[in-house]
């Protein structure tokens, strides 16, 4: 018998003692290969130490965690210009993490609002989902604090905390929001959601 794991569970004829080497019910010899064939199954499931095959345990349990670089489709508002972005992704079932940064070069321009494009769709386009905050560095004087919303399910809203009066209000980010944007200023964004 050819094993039938892993898509299903196998279901083995186990020897009495009273069984002889040569039963016909029971045949020693093909006991011991379909054994071995299911030992083999189990051992590609479960994968060596390092594995490099994508649905063994061993690769799966090691890239949990694991961060993976990846480019926005789209930054919205921002021109990137000579400046820098960086961005990164875990993905453990439906639960997203991601966070990256912006360094601004000479060349590059903040207007009318920054939105950062999601490395997996969002479960939810409410604003609810996904939650986050951002913090605006002004090389020159102070860091600000943000914070996310949602944009679709595919994309977020870095957008600045201001003080109004006794109230705190939200704003896009613009070439003068939350202070007038030049060369070495970054804005950074830890965002957690659920995945569609």
């Amino acid at each position: 018998m050819t094993t039938n794991f892993p898509s299903s569970l196998d279901s083995f004829t186990n020897p009495s003692a009273t069984d002889a080497m040569d039963s016909v019910t029971v045949p020693h010899a093909t006991q011991h290969a379909d054994l071995n064939d299911a030992v083999e199954a189990l051992e590609a499931k479960v994968g060596v130490d390092g594995s490099a095959v994508t649905s063994s345990l061993d690769y799966q349990l090691n890239a949990i965690g694991a961060y993976t670089a990846y480019t926005p489709s789209s930054t919205g508002g921002l021109t990137l210009g000579n400046g820098t972005i960086q961005t990164f992704y875990t993905r453990i079932n439906d639960f997203v993490h991601t966070y990256g940064s912006v360094s601004l070069g000479s060349t590059s321009s903040v207007a009318p609002y920054v939105d950062i494009a999601l490395p997996v769709t969002n479960a939810t386009s409410t604003f609810e989902s996904p939650t986050g905050n951002a913090l605006f560095w002004d090389s020159s004087m102070f860091i600000w604090k943000g914070t996310t919303i949602s944009v679709g399910t595919t994309t977020v809203r870095l957008i600045a905390e201001l003080a109004s009066g006794t109230y705190t209000r939200y704003a896009d980010l613009t070439a003068n929001v939350p202070f007038t944007w030049a060369t070495s200023d970054a804005m950074v964004w830890n965002i957690m959601y659920r995945a569609a």
